[in-house]
């Protein structure tokens, strides 16, 4: 009986820090979606800062990159996040 118990406890154990990590998991999902967003606007605010076309041509860039990682996610993740 006593092997029954002990089997069952660890299972319960490994089935605990699973539930906890597919929270975490899903926690990082969004906070990935928000970085790629942050990263976006602080590129809209660097571009418009710039003084040279080059500068603001790059900075333009990337934030159609940010955005572009950020739609992704949020395409990828939809079905995941909290």
């Amino acid at each position: 009986m006593p092997v029954y118990r002990v089997n069952w406890l660890k299972a319960k154990a490994r089935w605990q820090r699973w539930k906890e990590e597919l929270t975490l998991t899903r926690h990082e999902m969004q906070w990935t979606i928000s970085w790629f967003h942050r990263q976006k606007d602080q590129w809209i605010q660097w571009s418009m800062e710039a003084m040279k076309s080059g500068h603001q041509a790059y900075g333009h860039r990337q934030v159609l990159l940010w955005q572009m990682f950020a739609e992704d996610a949020e395409d990828k993740f939809k079905d995941h996040i909290l």
